[in-house]
C-alpha cells in the first residue's frame, strides 16, 4: 500500500483489514477470533465492534506476540490462547489473523493449530493494513471461511427462499437496517435461509445453498462472494443498490418478484403499507410546506460506503428532497453498482482527499450526508449553517439504541422525520 494511500485511510473513514476480517466472524454468532498480533491492534478492532456486538470481547482475544516472538516467531504465544479457548470455550468456527508485523513473519498459522488440536473449523489469513482496509479484510474473511468451512452439494433448492450477502455489523445502524429488511421481505412472502456474516450461525450457513437465490445488499462486501457461489454451487445471484425510501423499496422488491418468478399479488400487503405511509407523510408535511417551504439545498455531499451512498442519493433525489450540485464520496474507493442518474461530482474517499475538502469548503447552507469525519472537517474550516445527518461511521455525536432503520418501508419513514426536522431547524437558523 503506498503512503498516499495510507495516509487518507488514516485520514478518513476506513479501517484495517484486521477489522474487517474481524467483523465478518463477528456476525457469526459461536465463532471466535484470535488477533496475532500487538494488543493496540487487538484493541481497535474490538473497540470497533463491540458498539454493535456487546459479547465481543468474550470472543474476540489476542496473542500479544513479546519482542522475542517478533523475530522468532509466534507459536509459543499463538499456542497459549489457543490452549485457553480450547479449555474454556466452545467456538463454533475460530478466525486466527495475522496482523501487519506479524504477517511479515511468515509463521504457519494452520500448522500451529492442527498442533493445538482445536475442536472446530479453523481459518487462517494474513489481514493487517498491509492487506488493505475494512472491505478487502471483509471480502477476504468471506472468501476464506467459505473454503475452510465449504457448503455441501446443491441438491435441494427450497422455492421463494434468499441469502443476504454483503451485510455487516461493521456498518452505521446495520443491525436496523437488516431487521427491516427481512421484515419488509418475509411481508413480501419471502424465507430468509442465510446471511453470513450478519446474524447466521454456522449452521445455518452450511444450508445456505438450498436457497433460490444470493440477494446481494452491499456490493462491495458481498459480490464477490456471490460470484463465487455461483461458480462453485450454481447458486444464482442478484446485486442492487439497498433499498432506501419508498418508492426505492417497492421498487427493489418488484425487481427481485420478477427475477424469482413471484406472483404480482405477493406485493399486496407491501404496497398497502406503503400507500398508508405515504398517506401519512402528505398529512404530516403539508403544514410544514406552508409554513418552511419545499426543502432545497444548493449543494449536497453524500459520503458514505459506496452501495449505502449511491442508494441514499438516489432515494434524496428521486423522493426525499431536491439539491442543486450533488457530490458523492465513495468511502471504499470505487463503485461496484451503476451509478445513480446526474451525480455531478463522484470521489473516491481513498485517493481524493484534497478534492473532497474543497466540495465541503463550497457546502455552506449545504446539506451533508456522511460521517463525523466530514463533519469535523466542516467544523475545522468553518462552514457555516452546514445540515448534517449521519449514515457512515465514524459516528462520535449519536447514539441510537431504539430500532429506528433507514432502509425499506419504515427507514423511508425515518429518514424523512429526520430531514425534514433538520431542514426545518436549518431554515430557523437562517432567518
Amino acid at each position: 500500500m503506498g503512503k498516499e494511500q495510507w495516509d487518507n485511510i488514516c485520514n478518513q473513514n476506513n479501517c484495517c483489514a484486521l477489522t474487517g476480517a474481524a467483523a465478518f466472524f463477528a456476525g457469526i454468532p459461536g465463532a471466535f477470533i484470535v488477533a496475532n498480533g500487538p494488543l493496540w491492534c487487538y484493541f481497535y478492532a474490538l473497540r470497533f465492534l463491540e458498539k454493535s456486538c456487546p459479547d465481543m470481547s468474550r470472543r474476540f482475544f489476542c496473542s500479544q506476540p513479546d519482542n522475542n516472538a517478533v523475530v522468532y516467531g509466534t507459536e509459543e504465544c499463538l499456542l497459549a490462547i489457543l490452549q485457553k479457548i480450547k479449555q474454556n470455550f466452545q467456538p463454533s468456527v475460530l478466525l486466527i489473523e495475522n496482523s501487519c508485523s506479524i504477517g511479515l513473519i511468515g509463521d504457519d498459522l494452520a500448522g500451529i493449530a492442527q498442533q493445538a488440536g482445536m475442536n472446530c473449523p479453523v481459518v487462517c489469513m494474513d489481514s493487517g493494513g498491509l492487506k488493505g482496509g475494512f472491505w478487502e479484510g471483509y471480502r477476504a474473511a468471506a472468501k476464506a471461511y467459505f473454503a475452510a468451512v465449504p457448503l455441501k452439494r446443491r441438491e435441494v433448492v427450497q422455492p421463494r427462499t434468499v441469502n443476504l450477502l454483503g451485510c455487516t455489523v461493521g456498518y452505521y445502524n446495520a443491525a436496523n437496517d437488516l431487521r427491516e429488511l427481512k421484515r419488509m421481505l418475509n411481508l413480501a412472502g419471502y424465507q430468509i435461509t442465510a446471511c453470513p456474516g450478519a446474524g447466521s450461525t454456522a449452521a445455518e450457513i452450511d444450508s445456505m445453498n438450498q436457497a433460490e437465490l444470493n440477494l446481494v445488499i452491499h456490493s462491495e462486501l458481498g459480490c464477490e462472494l456471490a460470484k463465487q457461489l455461483q461458480q462453485e454451487y450454481g447458486v444464482p445471484y442478484l446485486s442492487l443498490l439497498p433499498p432506501y425510501g419508498l418508492e426505492g423499496s417497492l421498487n427493489w422488491l418488484r425487481t427481485l418478484g420478477e427475477r424469482m418468478w413471484m406472483e404480482n399479488k405477493s406485493m399486496q400487503a407491501v404496497e398497502q403499507e406503503a400507500g398508508d405511509l405515504e398517506q401519512r407523510f402528505r398529512a404530516a408535511v403539508l403544514d410544514m410546506q406552508l409554513t418552511w417551504g419545499e426543502p432545497w439545498f444548493e449543494n449536497t455531499l453524500i459520503a458514505g460506503p459506496s452501495s449505502v451512498a449511491l442508494g441514499i442519493a438516489r432515494a434524496l433525489r428521486r423522493e426525499w428532497m431536491d439539491t442543486g450540485s450533488l457530490t458523492i464520496v465513495l468511502q471504499d474507493g470505487e463503485a461496484a453498482d451503476s451509478l445513480p442518474e446526474r451525480p455531478d461530482i463522484v470521489l473516491n474517499g481513498q485517493k481524493d482527499g484534497k478534492a473532497i475538502q474543497k466540495q465541503l469548503a463550497e457546502l455552506s447552507s449545504g446539506l451533508l450526508l456522511g460521517s463525523s469525519q466530514e463533519k469535523a472537517l466542516v467544523q475545522q474550516q468553518g462552514i457555516p449553517n452546514v445540515v448534517c445527518q449521519n449514515i457512515a461511521l465514524p459516528v462520535y455525536d449519536e447514539v441510537i439504541l431504539s430500532d429506528r432503520p433507514f432502509m425499506g418501508l419504515r427507514g423511508a419513514c425515518h429518514m424523512l422525520e429526520r430531514l425534514w426536522n433538520q431542514y426545518i431547524d436549518f431554515c430557523q437558523r437562517s432567518r
